[in-house]
């Protein structure tokens, strides 16, 4: 109850990764890089950022855009794609 103006300025970001299907959410303001999701995801998942592609809408995800630019809402999907070990 912190207002609304944090909801508005956040988004839940769901990310699925292509080896087992596990989703996890992230919660980021709008106005922050995914670069910053992407390596959380990588650091909580133990990967090589470097072997991961992150795709949102069949399109690879460029690391220095933001959710707003995007126009990415509360419970889309970006999905994890790992090539090889991935480690």
């Amino acid at each position: 109850m912190s207002g609304g103006r944090s909801d508005e300025d956040t988004v839940n970001l769901k990310i699925q990764f292509n080896k087992d299907g596990v989703q996890t959410l992230f919660r980021i303001k709008r106005s922050t890089k995914l670069q910053k999701l992407m390596a959380a995801f990588c650091k909580n998942r133990s990967l090589d950022p470097k072997s991961v592609e992150f795709t949102f809408d069949s399109v690879r995800l460029e690391k220095n855009k933001t959710p707003e630019q995007l126009g990415m809402e509360d419970g889309d999907l970006i999905d994890a794609l790992v090539s090889g070990d991935g480690a």
